[in-house]
């Protein structure tokens, strides 16, 4: 038997305290984890409409992979759990 869809929720009209939870869960799967792996982290600063913006915390301000790499991980993880529309914006 086939799987249905399940349709996720339009993200730019939900509040922004859903919307922060729904980013907050989406990256603690893999991202929260592989950066402190590497003692750094993030936080969310704001979202507006489809972009997320982040400050980077611990080893992570300043890396050079931090606007690079990481960043695409980021970036790629909310668009395919959340909305491929969305993108990520360092502040």
């Amino acid at each position: 038997m086939p799987k249905k869809k399940v349709k996720k929720p339009d993200f730019e009209k939900l509040s922004l305290e859903k919307q922060v939870e729904l980013v907050n869960n989406a990256l603690e799967e893999e991202v929260y984890s592989a950066m402190a792996m590497h003692n750094g982290g993030l936080e969310i600063e704001d979202i507006d409409g489809l972009i997320v913006y982040i400050k980077y915390q611990g080893a992570c301000v300043g890396c050079p992979m931090a606007g690079t790499g990481t960043l695409m991980f980021v970036e790629h993880t909310l668009q395919e759990k959340i909305d491929p529309r969305i993108r990520v914006k360092i502040l």
